[in-house]
């Protein structure tokens, strides 16, 4: 899983996947901006307007910062422990389960896995059967 930081048991309503970003002691997901050296912050909290974020659509809040003004970069992706063996997950949103996956042909047999693609195993489980990993890597605009 390379060479970011593992983040155990994590907890909270959402999986979260995706590029962050520490900005004015808060966490925000971001886009790379078409600005040089600058990005756009996501936000759902609407009270986010009295801090510079413009309303983009559908509770969606956005700002447009530069780089300098931000603690770091960085990119998470999610795992779940699952009966001894790692998976990548997210969460379905619909049922609030967790979504697994693999492209491991014998390990999806092993565990029960329903082929969902080509390539791709999938099994959808209870948040209380897995253990929550996020993998965070150092992210670069480069």
């Amino acid at each position: 899983m390379g060479d970011g930081k593992l983040n155990n048991g994590v907890s909270g309503k959402m999986i979260r996947k995706g590029e962050y970003t520490i900005y004015n002691g808060r966490e925000y997901r971001f886009i790379e901006s078409d600005s040089v050296e600058a990005i756009e912050l996501i936000s759902n909290d609407k009270n986010e307007m009295d801090n510079g974020f413009t309303y983009y659509k559908n509770n969606i809040y956005t700002k447009i910062v530069g780089v300098d003004e931000v603690k770091e970069l960085y990119s998470i992706n999610p795992y779940a422990v699952y009966k001894g063996e790692m998976f990548s997950a997210s969460e379905e949103r619909k049922t609030g389960k967790v979504l697994l996956d693999t492209t491991n042909t014998e390990l999806a047999k092993k565990m029960g896995f329903e082929r969902t693609d080509k390539y791709m195993y999938s099994n959808s489980v209870e948040r209380d059967e897995v253990e929550l990993i996020e993998e965070r890597k150092p992210y670069s605009l480069d």
